[in-house]
């Protein structure tokens, strides 16, 4: 069996002992090193090659966002980001994402070895999933302008997962200001992380973006994106609802069950859209809206960071299309003009 390479950058002496015997239990895990910062960390995986790296946001000398850019430039490899839970560190975080981490786990900020070793399922499922992810360079905006809706009575539906972040801010780049549709959006993220994306999104300057509350209301122009740790869905009056149902697939928020609300209120009036990430979420919501009279489109596996929702949505018939993220706008624009045939 080929056992995962996985080289530990941290600072911390505790959380380098905590990770180092968390990875040496693993019989699929070769803990290759260690580095105590950004500068070490480059000359480590020179060295070592690793398959996967983990990252701690904070450190000296150059900071995890400082390695990370240089890792991408000269030694891609897949990234798992560690981050606290801080405004900061979120907004870091986000930042992370969008130059090519895959994905992150979030650690204790007390460094207590009980709390640390919550990390331990999470941790070793990302480092386990990053081994299949897709590094890419960011694409270009095309150079086609597209067209705002100016009227329509659609909403849009967006899942996304590992890579989802990225994903996203490549979308939300090529989305034409004045899109007069309502967009809700669910990223699977932690509660702490999902207002820094809303923020992050918004600052683009084309469809406006916030972290969803139950004093909102599905309205034309505006996106919403699920809080962390909170299921989204529409009521029948129009209003978001927020709520801590039980996971879905194994997270909360699922896009299933923001989908399926939506198809029930909206019907053939629902775009899907499933983006990267692993799992099935978005598929049965998919599914539901096609069956609803709507129709939804999942990203193809070319621009994915990790081809599973995709795949699963794909797999059961739920999606009339796919395109990559950098064609993706085009094609909601013309499915909420209510032209898919231009779509597909």
């Amino acid at each position: 069996m080929t056992k995962i390479r996985v080289l530990v950058v941290d600072d911390s002496a505790l959380i380098r002992q905590v990770l180092g015997d968390m990875l040496r239990s693993e019989s699929d895990i070769d803990l290759v090193g260690f580095a105590r910062d950004g500068e070490d960390a480059i000359r480590q995986v020179e060295l070592l090659k690793p398959d996967v790296i983990t990252m701690d946001v904070e450190m000296p000398r150059m900071t995890g966002l400082e390695a990370l850019r240089t890792i991408m430039e000269k030694h891609p490899t897949p990234v798992v980001m560690c981050s606290t839970l801080t405004s900061e560190n979120a907004s870091i975080t986000m930042q992370a994402l969008e130059i090519g981490a895959v994905d992150f786990v979030c650690k204790p900020k007390n460094g207590a070895l009980s709390a640390l070793r919550t990390l331990h399922d999470d941790l070793l499922h990302k480092i386990r999933a990053a081994t299949s992810a897709k590094l890419r360079l960011k694409v270009r905006k095309p150079t086609t302008s597209i067209r705002p809706v100016t009227t329509g009575d659609r909403v849009v539906v967006i899942a996304s997962s590992t890579g989802g972040p990225r994903a996203l801010s490549e979308l939300w780049e090529c989305l034409p200001k004045g899109l007069n549709v309502p967009i809700l959006v669910v990223q699977h993220m932690p509660a702490g992380f999902t207002a820094s994306l809303a923020q992050r999104l918004d600052r683009m300057g084309t469809v406006p973006c916030a972290e969803a509350t139950e004093a909102n209301r599905v309205t034309p122009g505006i996106a919403y994106l699920a809080p962390g740790g909170k299921h989204l869905r529409v009521a029948s009056n129009g209003f978001l609802t927020l709520d801590t149902a039980p996971p879905i697939h194994g997270v909360r928020p699922a896009a299933d069950y923001l989908f399926m609300s939506v198809a029930e209120l909206y019907g053939a009036r629902t775009v899907g859209v499933v983006l990267t990430g692993m799992g099935k979420d978005g598929a049965a919501g998919a599914l539901a809206i096609k069956e609803a009279g709507g129709v939804a489109f999942g990203e193809s596996e070319e621009s994915c960071t990790i081809y599973g929702m995709p795949r699963a949505a794909k797999a059961i018939g739920a999606t009339s299309a796919e395109f990559p993220i950098h064609d993706m706008a085009q094609a909601i624009v013309a499915a909420v003009s209510a032209r898919v045939a231009h779509a597909v």
